[in-house]
């Protein structure tokens, strides 16, 4: 099978490295694309792109292939794989940088704090700068720095009908908008203009883990530091299973905890002070305040959730953290299997909270934390019953959801859930989608606008 124009490997489902390419980040998406296109160049991306309006198929782009709902992964339509595009370039004096729309989040913070700078992005080097950004960007500099939509700037896009523009403020406005939070279903991006910001190459990390019984302390500790805490700061609380491996103490090992995980990029000395308080809630099993280089901090929580194991996410935005809602996460966490599950809650504010709700697709700007389930395991034996132990927990936290959801954590049985998210700016992207992509040949949550 050729692709008339395109330079790239292109794999069909008989070819020798189809299996190898094909699967994503979550072993439970099994579907098979009828092509995979593995591109080196915008020109390829064009290329596929037409090939697939021609030929009837849906083209969807992959980056790192880390969608829970497996987004980049289309049954039976050209899986338009990015991987090649992996320019980065870096101007520290203007402070923007360039990115491919292949890289990789590890990637990304490896160039730019060669110069002392950085981007919001995630907490998982292997994920794909391009998921992360289309919708929203959530990670430990949101506050400080906003959503990684927040610093984009510019994007280059590969139209429905292969046509490459250039998206930003003053160029196709709307198509930029929508792009900032409104997922991957308009284009497909080929690079992402950001402006860059000097954090580092030092921060501060507070980590300490909790027996599972000062849930209700710890909590309303994070609850109330975060209300006062300054932008520099972002807490990641999880509950969670301590780690069977040194440093944690082996009579802990194993056993249910709640974890409080903080970065500051502020002043060095007045960040130890700062952070000082998570050390001191009770009986640690096990915790620490030091100073770390940022971009080592970023890979913290690489190879917690392993390419190819099974994986089922829910997710709310929540106001507030009360008893009754930590008690509902602790009963939860011991209800749910799974050797790579934990409850976690991002939080946010600060920057991210500035930014007002129609200047981008991202509709929650006033949420003060992220609630996420993420449940994973090995054996598809136990697939019902750990999806059905997650449904169930999601089902007895709804009612402490402010009404909104994170794009980035929709699992594939949530579609219905788009509107939700995308709250007041659900029409406006219906909208952008119709015009862009008319024949829906990018697919997305809003499929139906086309």
């Amino acid at each position: 099978m050729s692709i008339e124009s395109f330079a790239g490997d292109v794999l069909d489902r008989e070819h020798p490295e189809y299996e190898k390419v094909r699967p994503g980040w979550n072993g439970m998406i099994d579907r098979r694309p009828a092509l995979i296109a593995r591109c080196s160049s915008v020109e390829d991306v064009v290329a596929a792109v037409r090939h697939a309006a021609a030929n009837g198929l849906t083209a969807v782009a992959r980056c790192g292939g880390h969608s829970v709902s497996g987004a980049s992964l289309p049954e039976d339509g050209l899986l338009v794989d990015l991987g090649g595009l992996k320019a980065i370039s870096v101007d520290p004096e203007k402070r923007i940088a360039h990115v491919g729309g292949g890289v990789l989040l590890g990637e990304m913070d490896a160039a730019t704090q060669e110069h002392g700078l950085a981007v919001t992005a995630g907490v998982e080097p292997e994920t794909g700068v391009a998921g992360l950004t289309l919708g929203g960007g959530i990670g430990f500099l949101v506050r400080k720095l906003g959503l990684t939509i927040d610093s984009m700037i510019g994007a280059q896009v590969v139209l429905a009908d292969g046509t490459v523009v250039e998206a930003g403020p003053e160029n196709h406005p709307d198509l930029f908008w929508a792009l900032r939070g409104g997922g991957g279903q308009f284009g497909i991006v080929t690079r992402f203009d950001f402006r860059v910001h000097p954090i580092g190459p030092d921060v501060v990390v507070a980590q300490a883990f909790y027996p599972i019984d000062k849930a209700r302390e710890v909590m309303h500790f994070v609850s109330e530091y975060m209300r006062g805490a300054p932008d520099d700061v972002t807490m990641l609380p999880v509950f969670t299973t301590v780690p069977l491996v040194e440093p944690f103490p082996a009579e802990w090992q194993g056993r249910h905890a709640v974890a409080a995980i903080a970065c500051h990029v502020g002043d060095i000395e007045a960040a130890k002070a700062d952070l000082r308080p998570v050390l001191e809630q009770g009986d640690m099993i096990f915790g620490f305040v030091d100073t770390v280089k940022y971009v080592d901090f970023q890979k913290t929580f690489a190879g917690a959730a392993p390419h190819g194991e099974r994986f089922y996410w829910k997710s709310i935005f929540v106001e507030d953290i009360s008893d009754e809602l930590v008690d509902l996460l602790v009963d939860g966490l011991k209800g749910l299997p799974g050797e790579y599950s934990n409850i976690f809650m991002e939080t946010l504010g600060g920057a991210a909270g500035r930014v007002a709700v129609e200047e981008t697709a991202f509709a929650n700007r006033k949420a003060r934390f992220n609630l996420g389930i993420s449940a994973g395991w090995s054996d598809p034996a136990r697939d019902d019953e750990i999806v059905g132990a997650a449904r169930a927990l999601f089902d007895r936290l709804r009612p402490f959801s402010d009404g909104t959801v994170y794009l980035n954590y929709l699992d594939r049985d949530e579609t219905a859930r788009a509107a939700e998210g995308f709250g007041p700016n659900y029409a406006r992207l219906v909208e952008v989608k119709r015009r862009y992509d008319p024949e829906n040949r990018f697919g997305g949550v809003l499929g139906g606008a086309g």
